[in-house]
């Protein structure tokens, strides 16, 4: 886990003060120090700063600010450089196959090898053999395993990547006065940059200079004709992928899986349990919602303990602006599929747990939307395509969402479906083997079949958990309760009591770029706003 975020300023100008604020945004990615890298006369110089506060203290025109260091042996704390001390790598993320690239960077190599290390010395093997930065982070690429998004210093040169999935995320702002990223919005909006925020794309690398963004290197999945095996043979091929991938992605302490009780989750538990890794396993709903009573169903099937977490009207309430604020988004559908995932993650923060399991990525890997079906059925040819877009645009909403939603609470979020190597041998998957119709994803509900699932939970339909876990009905009880009534609303020149809502919810915690027709709305009402909500009032340009 860690956290990212960078200023130039064009005239050089001090930017001290805007990394600052960047940096309080985002402390609640990692611990409380920070590591800074200054760009002064003499080039590049990493300072270690205990408080955010010391960073009003380094004058610079271009500063970048981190989480990852160590304690050496004189219990200094000091950043990642390489054995040469011409690198330095901030990095948020996690690479999963350590113990394998350490193995082979042993003997050439001292200091621990951990996430930012290992990538500072495979770049230090690969200079040796290529003196191209293209053909340099192609191999790495190649060689890492994991989620991850980061900064490197190479002398003169700041380069910016990000993972080929897009788990971990990036933001850049481009302006006349500054160029700047980080690791949320909300660290650009704390600087003053509201407009002109985009991703970086997944599995690119850019140079950062006073000039701009330049792209310098894409990655890109290695894409397969699909071949004409059997059923069985591209199971087996699955299901051993499968287990290789929970295998790398256990965490040393214990860790919980987000359990639904459909076919994503309850394959992974059933795995987990096969492979005798240790897991906790946690449902959130309302009272009675339906993934409380399919996960029971599937946990008492698997003789798996299973943690219930509900939710009403008021703890929706009490939680809702954070949840706007971490997951930076005003849109009515995403909130309510973030917030058990926020609400889950707040729970395990305070039982000292960091990290969770779930099945996001699956439904695009195996077909498991009803769109994948049509399309199926009107041009099975073009299903590939379409999954192909799925998957990689998972980085501009779902991932985004998630990565927010957990990281609120410092608890990292781990997709075991979606690595690469999983991603690259599912869409050799021919079409005809996700989906029989009116079965989707078929595929997975073999292997769960074989492996010892009973029927009824092969066979569970899609539930898309704003409906199953009860959020949708509950934000939109928690909006009438305010006077946000479907009469009212139309009568205000709106459509959606909900959106409005939110909206105007959103306006109070100070949120950017608001439909100037909300902002006359919020202060032309009067609205009896909750102390949850005015407690949080301007959260977004709050420097605390």
């Amino acid at each position: 886990m860690g956290l990212i975020a960078g200023i130039v300023s064009r005239d050089r100008s001090d930017i001290s003060d805007f990394l600052y604020r960047m940096a309080v945004k985002l402390r609640h990615r990692g611990n409380s120090s920070f590591c800074v890298c200054k760009k002064g006369g003499n080039g590049w110089e990493p300072v270690i700063c205990e408080n955010s506060e010391e960073i009003l203290t380094l004058q610079m025109p271009f500063g970048i600010v981190g989480r990852h260091f160590i304690i050496d042996k004189n219990n200094e704390t000091i950043p990642y450089t390489d054995c040469l001390n011409k690198r330095v790598l901030l990095l948020d993320g996690r690479f999963f196959n350590i113990s394998e690239l350490a193995h082979e960077l042993q003997s050439n190599h001292k200091g621990n090898f951990v996430n930012s290390s290992i990538m500072l010395h495979i770049i230090e093997e690969l200079g040796k053999k290529f003196f191209n930065f293209s053909e340099i982070f192609g191999k790495i690429f190649d060689l890492i395993e994991g989620m991850f998004a980061g900064t490197l210093i190479l002398k003169e040169n700041v380069f910016i990547f990000r993972d080929l999935i897009g788990i971990k995320p990036l933001y850049l702002y481009s302006g006349p006065k500054y160029i700047a990223f980080a690791s949320e919005k909300k660290a650009l909006w704390a600087a003053g940059l509201t407009q002109r925020i985009e991703p970086l794309r997944p599995g690119r690398v850019m140079r950062v200079a006073e000039k701009g963004f330049t792209s310098h290197f894409q990655a890109e999945f290695t894409q397969k004709g699909m071949a004409t095996k059997q059923l069985e043979y591209y199971s087996k091929m699955l299901l051993q992928r499968l287990k290789q991938t929970l295998v790398k992605l256990k965490p040393g302490n214990p860790f919980y899986l987000l359990l639904s009780g459909g076919i994503d989750s309850t394959l992974l538990a059933i795995l987990l349990k096969k492979l005798d890794l240790r897991f906790n396993s946690l449902v959130i709903g309302t009272e009675k919602s339906k993934d409380i009573q399919a996960a029971e169903k599937a946990a008492n099937f698997l003789g798996q303990p299973l943690e219930i977490l509900k939710f009403d009207v008021p703890t929706l309430e009490e939680t809702l602006p954070l949840l706007i604020y971490h997951v930076e988004s005003r849109d009515e559908k995403k909130l309510n599929i973030a917030f058990p995932l926020f609400h889950a993650s707040n729970y395990l923060h305070k039982k000292n747990c960091s990290v969770i399991f779930t099945g996001q990525g699956a439904d695009e890997l195996f077909g498991g939307y009803e769109r994948h079906e049509i399309q199926f059925q009107e041009d099975p040819d073009k299903l590939q395509d379409l999954l192909w877009d799925d998957v990689r645009n998972l980085y501009l909403g779902n991932l985004q969402r998630d990565d927010g939603a957990s990281m609120a609470n410092t608890v990292e979020l781990r997709l075991p479906y979606l690595t690469r190597k999983l991603i690259e041998l599912a869409m050799q998957i021919p079409p005809s083997l996700k989906i029989q119709t009116p079965i989707r994803k078929y595929i997975l509900r073999h292997i769960g079949k074989q492996i010892g699932l009973s029927e009824a939970i092969v066979q569970q339909p899609k539930r898309a958990i704003q409906f199953s876990s009860g959020s949708y009905d509950t934000l939109k009880k928690l909006a009438k309760q305010f006077g946000f009534s479907k009469d009212f609303v139309l009568k205000s020149g709106f459509f959606s009591p909900t959106q409005l809502f939110i909206d105007s919810f959103a306006y109070r915690l100070g949120f950017p770029n608001i439909d100037p027709k909300v902002i006359k709305f919020v202060e032309q009402t009067k609205i009896d706003w909750p102390d949850s909500i005015l407690k949080h009032e301007n959260l977004v340009n709050t420097i605390i």
